[in-house]
């Protein structure tokens, strides 16, 4: 689930911040720059974990901030095909459910994933198994047990995409509230055994 990465990177130190020792001032950098932050095709990087290399502290020309050549370890979640996830079920529609582990939300069961024996109840706004002749509801923020299925990441919206269609009033623009944007987004299953809510397995809270 978690991976340790090594990158390369010039970072700029902003002249308000040279005062500071070289590696506070390139640590925050880092930070500020990565943390927190999805990078394309590697994932959402949890936290730095050391610094290898500093050197540079260029300074050009109209520019008073220092360059620095930097090589840097970061924690990075981005699970397996095929891995085990447990969170919170976050919400649920009739396209599918949505988990949350807590420091990620975007990750997504849809309907097609599910097995042939759960249904959505739209007057509950839940999903039920249909199991001995009984419903087992997926009840909101219980634990549930996935399987990854698939990790996609997405461009960011460019600025026709962002602005929206107005001519369609239905086009919201991207990364509104009604169009939201996810850098990174992970398919999941509950169609295997061992896989949904995790009291129906006896792991449940208490």
């Amino acid at each position: 689930m978690f991976v340790l990465c090594t990158l390369e990177d010039k970072l700029r130190v902003q002249p308000g911040d040279l005062g500071k020792p070289t590696l506070e001032a390139v640590t925050a950098e880092i930070e500020r720059t990565y943390v927190d932050k999805v990078v394309p095709d590697l994932g959402l990087v949890i936290t730095l974990y050391d610094i290898l290399d500093v050197s540079g502290g260029y300074v050009f020309p109209s520019d008073g901030a220092a360059h620095f050549d930097t090589k840097f370890r970061l924690v990075v979640f981005k699970p397996f095909i095929g891995e085990v996830l447990v969170g919170k079920l976050k919400a649920c529609d009739k396209q599918g459910l949505q988990i949350d582990l807590g420091f990620f939300s975007d990750l997504h069961v849809p309907d097609y994933h599910c097995p042939e024996d759960y249904w959505f109840h739209s007057q509950d706004g839940l999903w039920a198994w249909k199991y001995d002749g009984n419903d087992l509801f997926l009840d909101l923020k219980d634990d549930i047990r996935v399987r990854v299925m698939d990790v996609r990441f997405h461009p960011v919206p460019n600025e026709v995409e962002r602005k929206g269609n107005e001519n369609d009033p239905n086009k919201h623009p991207r990364g509104t509230t009604d169009n939201p944007f996810s850098p990174m987004t992970i398919i999941a299953s509950v169609k295997d055994e061992g896989l949904g809510m995790s009291s129906w397995w006896g792991e449940g809270e208490e």
